[in-house]
């Protein structure tokens, strides 16, 4: 029996029972019954959602299985051709350039540790006067920079 089936034997069942002594308690039955049944809607409403869900993920799935299949096709007819689809060089280019990144940060700016508070910050000495004093971000106090 499933639990619509049983939520409707259980009106039923308060439905039989006819009049009775306290009709505070009728109420509450009722009113449980009826919470029971909105339960059961609204689980049979969610089932209805995942199941639209799965349909669509099966769709999906599907189309990635063809872009997989014409990605090989592609791949195998580029390499028939003499082409390299995914060849070393590109890995080491982008090594190199990761390589020149650091480079560059390491030598445009400089680390500082304030006297005051001891906070680390980076700066870029080009960007200040040689006699122009840094501004701890951490604390705010003024301090003169350190040797280049």
């Amino acid at each position: 029996m499933s639990a619509r089936e049983k939520i409707a034997y259980l009106k039923g069942l308060l439905d039989g029972l006819g009049p009775v002594k306290d009709e505070g308690q009728n109420k509450i039955f009722a009113g449980l019954v009826d919470a029971l049944d909105a339960l059961s809607q609204e689980v049979a409403d969610q089932g209805e959602l995942i199941e639209e869900q799965r349909e669509l993920y099966e769709d999906l799935a599907d189309d990635c299985a063809l872009l997989d299949e014409d990605l090989d096709a592609l791949e195998r007819a580029f390499a028939e051709c003499g082409g390299e689809v995914y060849g070393d060089d590109e890995d080491e280019d982008d090594d190199e350039d990761e390589d020149e990144d650091e480079d560059e940060f390491d030598e445009s700016y400089l680390s500082v540790t304030c006297p005051s508070c001891g906070y680390v910050f980076y700066y870029q000495p080009e960007e200040y006067e040689e006699d122009e004093t840094l501004q701890c971000p951490g604390c705010g106090k003024e301090f003169p920079q350190q040797n280049r």
